[in-house]
């Protein structure tokens, strides 16, 4: 919660019991040095002439007592010639900033009033300390997931050798140890592949499997095949050599022709990709096709064949893109908006694709720590 959200819910507090208190108008300020700015005001009297603090710190008397550190009160003339009874309740935020709260009546403020204003400002002070960690730390986490793309992005291939094709990727992972990866690799000099793995479990064993694969995707006895057939002996494999539930692996393989543009996909699980298509200007969820949701099934070994046109482009995610959720909240950013951000953005390269798409991830988190891997893979056709 910020400084501004404890300050309005402080301020509805005393509005509800202003005419008891006899204030007409209250104002939190928080200041840091010589500068300060209103975290939130409220005038409790439509006839009142009050004064805001923007005001008051051009008055000698009231910034000479501000300086002073500690409650005052002040009698004061508004423009209208009437008296204005102020108060001022100061209380230091640990050694660098102040929390001030100012209020305003036509009858000077009471003992009692001054206790619970003071009480306010002393409350607010402390909430401080904490709102201004959490404002910290988050800003920190942004920079530390900034930083964790760019390194992330150099690990992965940067498919620059690929001329008919813009590809691009993005992995962000929610921890450290993951089998999560991206590869992209010449089957011969007319084919390319990229393939993804994602392993909805994490740790030591994930990271294993991950590399299992990726190792049995480049060898000789695989690399000739479509991506049905790949998939199949990998499966046999997996089947044979790991103990557990093989239900927690995704692998998606995108093999492309780069002299007519024909794509063959397979996938283990679901299919997560997405299709724009330049000339009609819309997305086709692939997982929605007749063959794509066959993949769900995973004893299901097909091809899916698309034709590329100039300006297409393939886009592959990981789930924990669409369950990406703001903390506390159960408002996940779901296939919808993945969709409409990846049509806004389809007239980019395949760089900024991604990169856009994963800050509005981040937007719509407020840079909340992610609880699964994200992957973006954008395939678009020159």
């Amino acid at each position: 919660m910020t400084n501004n959200e404890i300050s309005e819910i402080l301020i509805r507090q005393i509005a509800d019991i202003a005419d008891i208190i006899d204030i007409k108008f209250i104002e939190v300020v928080y200041g840091e040095g010589d500068s300060a700015h209103s975290l939130a005001k409220k005038s409790l009297s439509e006839d009142f002439p009050y004064m805001s603090y923007e005001t008051l710190i051009k008055i000698p008397d009231f910034t000479e007592k501000l300086k002073g550190g500690e409650e005052f009160s002040l009698e004061l003339t508004s423009k209208y010639s009437k008296k204005i009874n102020c108060f001022v309740s100061i209380s230091k935020v640990e050694n660098y900033a102040q929390c001030i709260v100012v209020a305003q009546g036509e009858k000077a403020i009471t003992d009692i009033s001054k206790r619970l204003l003071s009480f306010i400002a002393k409350t607010l002070s402390d909430l401080s300390v904490y709102a201004n960690r959490e404002v910290s730390q988050r800003s920190e986490s942004k920079k530390e997931l900034l930083n964790m793309r760019d390194i992330q992005a150099r690990l992965f291939p940067k498919f620059d050798d690929v001329k008919e094709m813009d590809i691009r990727s993005a992995y962000l992972p929610a921890k450290f140890m993951s089998g999560a990866f991206i590869d992209g690799f010449f089957n011969d000099k007319n084919t390319y592949t990229v393939a993804t793995c994602y392993i909805a479990n994490e740790g030591h064993s994930s990271s294993f499997i991950g590399g299992m694969i990726k190792t049995m995707l480049r060898s000789d006895e695989l690399i000739k095949n479509v991506p049905s057939v790949i998939i199949d002996k990998i499966n046999n494999k997996l089947k044979n050599s790991i103990p557990g539930n093989i239900a927690d692996i995704y692998l998606s393989i995108y093999q492309i022709n780069l002299k007519t543009a024909k794509v063959s996909i397979s996938s283990f699980g679901k299919i997560h990709s997405l299709l724009y298509i330049n000339n009609k200007n819309g997305v086709i969820n692939l997982s929605e096709t007749e063959t794509g949701k066959l993949f769900t099934n995973r004893s299901f070994f097909r091809d899916l064949t698309i034709s590329m046109e100039e300006g297409d482009i393939l886009l592959y995610y990981t789930p924990g893109i669409l369950r990406a959720k703001k903390e506390n909240t159960n408002t996940e950013f779901g296939l919808e908006r993945l969709k409409g951000k990846f049509k806004e953005n389809a007239n980019l390269d395949s760089l900024e694709i991604v990169h856009s798409i994963i800050e509005s991830v981040y937007d719509f988190t407020d840079y909340a720590e992610l609880d699964e891997d994200i992957i973006l893979v954008a395939m678009k056709r020159k």
